[in-house]
């Protein structure tokens, strides 16, 4: 272990540590699932298909991915460390879970939405200090159960059923472990 010392609430919090300096993105181009009247942020930490960043001019390259034939999104070029940080968590408390994204949310508060371009299950989990922000997920039956999320891993499928994000105080970050199908990308 290089990271984390396999006791899932510490390396939480060693995993919020990891999270809390990182540079985020203002979530203007996320809002059709934000419903944070404060500035929330995110990034995107994983692959894509695009080999050009967004609004760079001249135009600006990404690095291919030396596992796939995607590219590195801006947070793994910027932080390429955290790839190593995420497997080794991954590897200790859900290690059943293949993943080649992780959404990185601060203070991200959704509307109800599915995850148009996730494949399968992903597992979210809160960290930082904050009180409620439950993550509420449709069931079978169209009803909305809730979940805990603070240092909880919830798995469910987002592409499937629509959820959401409750109210909550304090800062929160949650990350969001998944799998990007490109296929649907038009």
């Amino acid at each position: 272990m290089k990271y984390f010392i396999n006791e899932f609430d510490s390396d939480c919090l060693i995993l919020t540590e990891y999270i809390r300096d990182l540079e985020f993105i203002d979530n203007t181009r996320r809002k059709k699932i934000n419903s944070n009247k404060g500035k929330t942020y995110s990034m995107l930490y994983g692959v894509t298909p695009y080999s050009i960043l967004r609004s760079k001019e001249p135009k600006t390259f990404r690095q291919k991915d030396p596992n796939s034939n995607y590219y590195l999104t801006l947070g793994r070029m910027k932080y390429p460390l955290l790839q190593d940080i995420f497997e080794e968590f991954r590897d200790l408390h859900f290690p059943d879970f293949k993943f080649n994204s992780v959404m990185i949310n601060k203070n991200l508060k959704t509307k109800k939405h599915r995850d148009g371009q996730n494949v399968g299950e992903s597992i979210l989990l809160g960290l930082e200090d904050y009180s409620e922000g439950y993550i509420n997920v449709e069931q079978d039956d169209k009803t909305f159960k809730k979940y805990k999320t603070w240092h909880k891993l919830n798995k469910f499928n987002g592409s499937k059923y629509e959820h959401y994000t409750s109210d909550f105080t304090g800062e929160r970050f949650t990350l969001v472990f998944y799998n990007m199908n490109w296929q649907k990308k038009t």
